[in-house]
């Protein structure tokens, strides 16, 4: 009886880790991940925009940069469709721009990043009486449209282009 009772105990606690050993996983992908190199000056924020999923400053320099994320996915859910990033970019600067005065337009020109395609644009612009240059891109990849968006007084474009310009470029998924 004793050696029923013993066999009934090893079945009993080695059956689940031997059905479990078989069972099949699948891998699953949760959020989403993006790399971006930032400046070492600059610092991570929360306070500049409240659907931007990455965010750093430096307020002595005026350095700034956001990257708001956009599932396609979603996107077409809500009706919006986008056939590449100078679209997307079109349906949204008016929007950005819309509380700024004196704005000057570079025009966008389209570049890749990675693998993927994407449009770079420059603003000049006032706000609250401030002279302000943004630095913007989209990217798009398979699943997203990225905005990228860096800016400064427009005083320090020249000191803090170049690196704008290094940290949008190693951008990727």
């Amino acid at each position: 009886m004793k050696k029923l009772i013993y066999i009934f105990l090893i079945i009993c606690v080695f059956y689940p880790l031997i059905t479990n050993a078989q069972s099949k996983f699948v891998e699953r992908r949760i959020g989403h991940v993006y790399f971006i190199s930032i400046p070492d000056y600059m610092t991570t924020t929360t306070e500049l925009n409240k659907s931007a999923s990455l965010q750093y400053q430096n307020t002595l320099k005026e350095a700034y940069v956001i990257i708001i994320e956009d599932n396609k996915d979603t996107l077409e859910y809500l009706g919006m469709k986008f056939t590449n990033p100078q679209d997307f970019y079109d349906g949204f600067i008016t929007d950005f721009t819309s509380g700024l005065e004196n704005k000057k337009f570079t025009g966008t020109k389209r570049i890749k990043i990675g693998p993927n395609n994407a449009v770079q644009a420059e603003v000049s612009a006032s706000f609250e009486g401030n002279p302000i240059w943004y630095f913007i891109t989209v990217v798009e990849s398979p699943t997203h449209f990225y905005k990228i968006i860096a800016w400064t007084l427009e005083e320090n474009k020249n000191k803090l282009k170049p690196d704008y310009v290094k940290m949008v470029n190693s951008f990727h998924e």
